[in-house]
């Protein structure tokens, strides 16, 4: 039985770690008899150990920690607090020759062929993470919004020089994450700033906002997973499908981008690593966000991401 972490609120509306089983949810840190359990960012701290006896409760599900069924319950980020958020640019194969064509130039070439590394900004993590459902109020600085599907590996256990072969064994789990972007050019080539400078781009102003990283709706364990790199992903902007293409389709692969990332800085349990989005943004057709609009962003074997905008 595969067993999803999620983060759902109580009657008290504290917010408090949970084992999803089929359509049940069971509160984690009643299942372990340990306090510090009620946070997954905790649970991630042991998470070698801890996934065992998850996955142990799960095949038998314990009746006295049963919370209720999870169309009762109303859902958290799977990650609180969450540590560093790590963003993929420039990733997808199919989302560069769409952004090519839609500028008019030549594609552009292979990064492999010129040596070119992986590349990641960061989110500021407290202020941008939020969970499955919610209501992200839009930028009031930017006219131009756009979304961005994207798999989400959850960091296990810390990582530090690690090659491309075990790299995926530092992640615990995957979750979806939407990637929200302000595409007005004011952000993304700053005016009075020569072209040449190395502070052209406003990555705060672009990718930094509140609320600018749904995240959820759980992290689905990573040995449920058997590869991160042949997982279907899409995006629906209300009822049209607008993003539909397949983990394949990466440039740098989810653990190429983990250990690049593990050579520069100590990756953390409870750090994420959102791997890059593929063909079909707004920015590619000039068609953007409005308030009252709803995304889904949706991974297999993963679950659907609903977010409404305000």
């Amino acid at each position: 039985m595969v067993f999803k972490l999620l983060t759902y609120r109580d009657q008290e509306n504290d917010l408090r770690a949970g084992l999803l089983v089929g359509e049940d949810v069971y509160d984690v840190a009643r299942i372990t008899s340990c306090a510090d359990h009620v946070r997954v960012s905790r649970i991630l701290e042991d998470w070698r150990t801890l996934s065992s006896a998850l996955q142990s409760a799960a095949e038998a599900p314990p009746a006295d920690c049963a919370i209720g069924p999870l169309s009762t319950l109303k859902l958290g980020a799977p990650l609180d607090p969450v540590g560093a958020i790590f963003c993929a640019a420039a990733n997808f194969k199919d989302h560069m020759f769409a952004m090519a064509r839609k500028l008019g130039q030549a594609p552009e070439p292979d990064p492999r062929e010129h040596d070119v590394k992986p590349y990641h900004f960061l989110k500021p993590a407290r202020q941008a993470l939020t969970g499955p459902d919610a209501v992200v109020k839009l930028p009031t600085y930017a006219q131009k919004v756009d979304w961005e599907a994207e798999l989400v590996a959850v960091i296990g256990s810390a990582a530090r020089n690690v090659p491309v072969a075990s790299a995926l064994d530092h992640v615990a789990g995957y979750a979806v994450g939407n990637d929200l972007s302000v595409r007005d050019r004011v952000y993304m080539k700053r005016p009075n700033v020569p072209e040449a400078s190395l502070f052209k781009t406003d990555f705060l102003g672009m990718k930094g906002f509140d609320q600018s990283c749904p995240l959820g709706p759980w992290i689905v364990p990573a040995s449920a997973i058997s590869d991160p790199q042949r997982l279907s992903i899409k995006l629906w902007l209300d009822d049209d499908l607008m993003q539909d293409s397949n983990t394949s389709n990466m440039v740098f692969s989810v653990a190429e981008q983990i250990a690049y990332l593990s050579e520069r800085v100590t990756l953390l349990p409870g750090d994420i690593v959102m791997t890059g989005t593929p063909a079909g943004t707004g920015a590619e057709q000039d068609r953007f966000l409005s308030p009252g609009q709803t995304v889904r962003a949706w991974i297999e074997q993963i679950g659907e991401l609903r977010t409404t905008l305000a």
